[in-house]
């Protein structure tokens, strides 16, 4: 799976060079029928980006922009390791794309920036969260949210303790006996004096531990998602010894990961981390609260907006349920040319004060609970 961390997030909403800016949303199916049926959605989509885009440049132009989703549209092989929803962003210095644990709004948008709304429920406080299960077999690194749940490619980072350690030479008082029934030239099993030959020592796996914090360092770089440990006592307890992610939960539980299912190890973490972000999201709506009449905040979207660009708004939220361009995207495509209809206004306004909030470091909450029920938006300043 394609992890977008925040860092990739605020990297894709940079300034770019001039020329149109193309972003590209739709839900997608893992398996199934429904992988056909993406893939004519897909083609249309990009049509209707192409017939906008005809209207206003030279159709070599245009082609040259779009090439990297024609191809991908021909790529028989990525459409059978899709995962909830697909977002590409496209423009006349490149191009990215990811699988996203999440559906997605069947929508694109063309304009001078990139639109980063449908993906902004990954980043919002609400939902989003990793999960670490540890096992001496095998180490795995889940990124879900509620509803959702998919496992994190770990490329170079150790999974198991024989990638991390060694094999030992047997010890020099071991004894090599025949194996029952083996024979002459039959295999030798070794026989030792006590656990520490049939085990690994603990420091081994401390250090192995230490490998896979230090490797998911570099997986992580940029991420602010809280994490979750699931594992027995004794590998948990080891790892927040040598872990390095800041956003590391102080419950964990406390399970053998070895014979649970992606989807087990979801529903035994999912309980702990809505516990940990209703309390946090319902601290800052009480906050918001009580700031009333100290000019600290605002349920304006002009406001707010223009405070977001100022880098001064601490907190953001969003309505949510559906948020922001999830109301856009009904029975056909939506292609939303951005300033061209006034329709569309108040999401692209919502979107860049929620982008230009996290960019700034600040946090934003997609919430069903009502903050303002008279506007899309709420915020806490700086100052």
């Amino acid at each position: 799976m394609d992890l977008l961390t925040r860092t990739e997030l605020e990297s894709l909403t940079q300034p770019g060079p001039d020329g149109p800016h193309v972003s590209l949303f739709m839900p997608t199916h893992r398996f199934g029928e429904g992988i056909e049926a993406d893939k004519l959605k897909w083609k249309n989509l990009v049509s209707g980006v192409e017939d906008l885009l005809t209207q206003r440049m030279r159709r070599p132009d245009v082609e040259t922009l779009l090439a990297p989703a024609r191809e991908l549209q021909n790529d028989a092989m990525a459409w059978q390791y899709m995962s909830d929803g697909l977002a590409m962003f496209l423009r006349p210095d490149g191009q990215c794309s990811f699988r996203v644990p999440a559906p997605m709004p069947e929508l694109a948008t063309v304009g001078s920036r990139t639109v980063m709304g449908p993906l902004l429920r990954l980043f919002a406080g609400d939902e989003r969260f990793l999960l670490l299960a540890l096992s001496q077999r095998e180490i795995r690194l889940l990124e879900g949210s509620r509803n959702t749940v998919e496992q994190v490619q770990l490329g170079e980072v150790p999974t198991s303790l024989a990638d991390a350690v060694a094999p030992q030479e047997p010890r020099s008082d071991t004894m090599a006996r025949p194996a029952a029934g083996a024979g002459r030239g039959g295999p030798a099993v070794f026989y030792g004096h006590g656990a520490g030959d049939r085990h690994l020592k603990k420091d081994e796996v401390v250090r192995f531990l230490r490998q896979v914090s230090t490797g998911l360092r570099d997986v992580l770089a940029g991420e602010t998602a809280p994490m979750v440990l699931l594992g027995l006592e004794p590998l948990v307890a080891s790892y927040r010894e040598v872990n390095r992610y800041d956003h590391l939960l102080d419950e964990a539980v406390v399970h053998s990961s070895d014979q649970l299912s992606i989807k087990q190890l979801h529903e035994m973490a999912w309980p702990l981390v809505e516990r940990r972000l209703r309390d946090d999201r319902a601290l800052e709506i009480e906050r918001f609260r009580s700031l009333h009449g100290t000019g600290r905040v605002s349920s304006d979207l002009k406001d707010v907006a223009e405070a977001a660009a100022e880098g001064r708004v601490e907190t953001l939220f969003v309505k949510a349920d559906p948020w922001c361009w999830e109301q856009v995207a009904g029975n056909e495509p939506a292609i939303v040319e951005l300033g061209a209809d006034e329709r569309y206004a108040e999401f692209d306004q919502v979107d860049a004060a929620a982008v230009a909030t996290l960019n700034k470091g600040g946090r934003v909450y997609a919430t069903s609970e009502t903050v303002d029920p008279e506007s899309q938006v709420a915020a806490i300043f700086r100052y």
